[in-house]
């Protein structure tokens, strides 16, 4: 009897490759465990995931089930829908893990970002968006047309105490839900900004009198997000913030009575300059992963240095650069260089 294939960390199988994507062995290849996770969605820490690309496009995929062989199957199915039906019957079925990055300024540039899921079809429990109706919580209106996005974004409003989302699926809603609702604010994916005639994407403004207005923008992964940074911004501050947290920069005044907008983007200066100033304790997490030479490497990488100039400021060969890197992205539990360098800059 031929011998079963051993299995490695993370789904692959020694011996047995394939380049064939309809085929499940070149997606037990493809496996990979993602650090952050997105509490509605329900998926374990083991839970392994795939990026599924066709004709240019790509996502990542949450496959909900640490069984390689089942995640590789589904990986497949993936794919099979996008190339036959297309990536809109392919989203519509199936969640997807994207980041979104919440514009509080754009010079200097001040942005959280999150990760979430799309939630797909009917869940358990309350609708998101939907929860019953309190006088006393703050109602923020939720603009998208994606509605797998819509849902991930209501439930993570509806998780902060004091506040309940409000949706919006279309253009043609949107001026009666801001007459209906009253909303305290208002999230607006950043493509439908000019559609509904907001001028002013990328800072906290008001979309009319009293109601300020949040942009946001909707990037694959961390990579796709710092290159849509704007270029020439006299600084820039990144954070990445738990989903139930994403009103986090203006917690702090966003249940008091008679605040101008121009209130919210104080506070959300002070919000980022507080950052700036952490304590002994959150300073040494990160930087306690590390070797000193792992730390030598990451200062140079946080300032944009390639790995053949790594390599001859450290004066050791472009091998062992990447040897650290490899090191440094098992200890901080990233997949990317931006990612790592987000997690250094944050210490």
């Amino acid at each position: 009897m031929k011998p079963m294939p051993k299995r490695l960390p993370g789904g692959g199988s020694a011996g047995v490759k394939s380049t064939v994507k309809t085929d499940s062995r070149y997606w037990n290849e493809r496996l990979i465990l993602r650090r952050y996770r997105f509490p509605a969605s329900g998926e374990s820490e083991r839970d392994l995931a795939a990026y599924i690309d066709h004709d240019g496009a790509g996502y990542f995929f949450p496959l909900g089930t640490p069984d390689a062989e089942m995640a590789a199957a589904k990986a497949n199915q993936i794919h099979q829908m996008a190339v036959k039906q297309g990536w809109n019957a392919a989203c519509r079925h199936f969640s997807r893990e994207l980041i979104v990055s919440f514009e509080w300024c754009m010079n200097p540039v001040m942005w959280t970002y999150t990760t979430i899921h799309t939630l797909i079809g009917k869940r358990p429990g309350p609708e998101p968006g939907l929860m019953p109706a309190n006088p006393n919580r703050q109602r923020i209106l939720i603009v998208e047309l994606d509605g797998g996005i819509r849902r991930a974004l209501c439930w993570c409003i509806d998780q902060q105490a004091g506040f309940v989302s409000v949706p919006c699926d279309s253009m043609e809603s949107f001026t009666r839900a801001l007459a209906l609702h009253k909303p305290r604010m208002v999230l607006l994916n950043r493509n439908l900004a000019g559609r509904i005639g907001f001028k002013s994407a990328g800072t906290v403004t008001p979309i009319q009198p009293g109601v300020p207005a949040l942009t946001y923008a909707v990037h694959v992964d961390g990579d796709r997000m710092f290159v849509s940074t704007p270029g020439g911004a006299g600084g820039y501050l990144v954070k990445r913030v738990k989903p139930d947290r994403l009103l986090e920069p203006i917690l702090k005044v966003a249940n008091r009575s008679e605040l101008l907008t121009e209130d919210f983007l104080v506070r959300v200066k002070y919000y980022f300059q507080e950052l700036l100033q952490p304590g002994p304790a959150h300073d040494s997490s990160v930087l306690a992963k590390l070797s000193r030479r792992e730390r030598e490497v990451m200062e140079l990488l946080s300032k944009g240095c390639v790995d053949k100039e790594i390599a001859q400021t450290m004066g050791i060969s472009v091998w062992t650069v990447h040897g650290h890197i490899k090191n440094i992205f098992e200890r901080l539990h990233v997949r990317t260089r931006t990612e790592a360098v987000i997690r250094y800059l944050e210490k």
